[in-house]
């Protein structure tokens, strides 16, 4: 998502202070994408230590994930 960076009229600090602009939105952006990518989990008891969860990714809360992540290659 490359955003034109067409230089905009004035002076050398007007064009810094745009192009960073262009620049920090390019990565708010990317930032976003990766953002809408996590899964929303549901609520319920996880399969892996039993406690209720509010969120819960294919049935395991989040600790446990990472705990059991070794044995579920990706």
């Amino acid at each position: 998502m490359e955003i034109d960076r067409d230089i905009s009229p004035g002076d050398e600090a007007d064009r810094a202070s745009y192009f960073i602009e262009t620049v920090v939105d390019d990565r708010v952006k990317e930032a976003m994408l990766k953002a809408a990518e996590i899964p929303k989990g549901t609520a319920g008891e996880c399969a892996g230590c039993g406690d209720y969860f509010s969120r819960l990714v294919d049935e395991m809360c989040g600790k446990c994930r990472d705990k059991f992540s070794k044995y579920y290659a990706l």
